[in-house]
């Protein structure tokens, strides 16, 4: 099947169920059928859904958390997606057996203390595309005037359809940023961090982007002047956070610079090619900081 764009508006759950079954029928299959999202007690965690990739023999888990954690130290908790790779998977008790490559993405969130944010009718505007090699995701929580620490963010999970070389890993890696990061540190909780990089079963990264390098210049990606075609790079995926050893580059996004020529809502159509990228801009209720990419809109 050919990959899908997806917008809107939804809660979190509903939104996982959505490319959880976008993936399965894209050739993914249902890691345990126990996983699902029906319920949906406010302060658990129990809106989830697993996935198994069977030629890279992982496991996805996409999870709706309810329960707040310490993503700060002691000065902010946040409620939010939970992204995690596993190796294998204990069908007996229906679970993982540890977390160590996962990233959290802390959509709501507050200072000092629980966020009064319901993740079960709080909605996401989202923008979202899914394809058998994975999915990329931007989304904006609706904002309260009770929570004042919630953040937009992008999150990724792909497949590298070819490697430069055999290394013996999976293809998959993750890579998430949110419009503003002050927020999040490698301090507090564990379970609450956000990864910006996830290279299953080797590494990751939890404050800086080492392990992802997008085109450095003014721009990231630009529209000539000269002939007002856009100019952009693919992201190098690493197997290290040292970046000296590249193992791929993405086909599902692009970073881009307000400024450059391209705005929020412009849409990128490759020479040559049926692809379009569509350009999204992003900040959050709570500040203005943006989150810039191009994501896949046509195949």
């Amino acid at each position: 099947m050919a990959g899908t764009f997806y917008s809107g508006a939804k809660v979190l759950a509903d939104l996982i169920d959505e490319i959880a079954d976008k993936l399965i029928a894209e050739g993914w299959t249902d890691g345990d059928t126990t996983w699902d999202t029906t319920d949906r007690t406010v302060g658990a965690n129990n809106a989830r859904r697993c996935l198994y990739h069977s030629t890279d023999d992982i496991y996805l888990t996409l999870e709706c958390h309810d329960q707040s954690y310490w993503v700060y130290s002691t000065s902010y908790q946040a409620k939010g997606l939970r992204i995690a790779f596993h190796s294998t998977w204990d069908s007996v008790n229906h679970t993982y057996p540890n977390m160590d490559y996962h990233t959290y993405v802390p959509f709501f969130g507050r200072s000092s203390t629980t966020p009064v944010t319901n993740c079960f009718s709080t909605q996401l505007t989202y923008f979202c595309w899914v394809d058998s090699t994975g999915f990329v995701l931007m989304a904006r929580p609706e904002a309260n005037s009770t929570d004042n620490l919630q953040v937009s963010a992008i999150t990724v999970v792909e497949r590298i359809a070819s490697k430069e070389y055999s290394d013996g890993l999976t293809n998959f890696y993750n890579y998430t940023k949110l419009n503003y990061e002050g927020w999040r540190n490698t301090a507090g909780n564990s379970l609450g961090r956000c990864h910006n990089m996830c290279r299953p079963f080797t590494y990751t990264n939890s404050w800086s982007t080492e392990g992802i390098q997008f085109w450095h210049a003014d721009y990231h990606a630009f529209k000539s002047d000269g002939n007002g075609k856009v100019y952009y790079a693919k992201p190098l995926i690493f197997n290290d956070q040292a970046e000296t050893m590249p193992i791929g580059q993405s086909e599902l996004f692009f970073m881009f610079s307000e400024g450059g020529g391209l705005v929020d809502g412009d849409v990128v159509a490759i020479d040559g090619a049926t692809t379009k990228f569509l350009c999204i801009g992003m900040d959050s209720p709570d500040n203005t900081g943006r989150v810039n990419y191009a994501i896949k809109y046509v195949e």
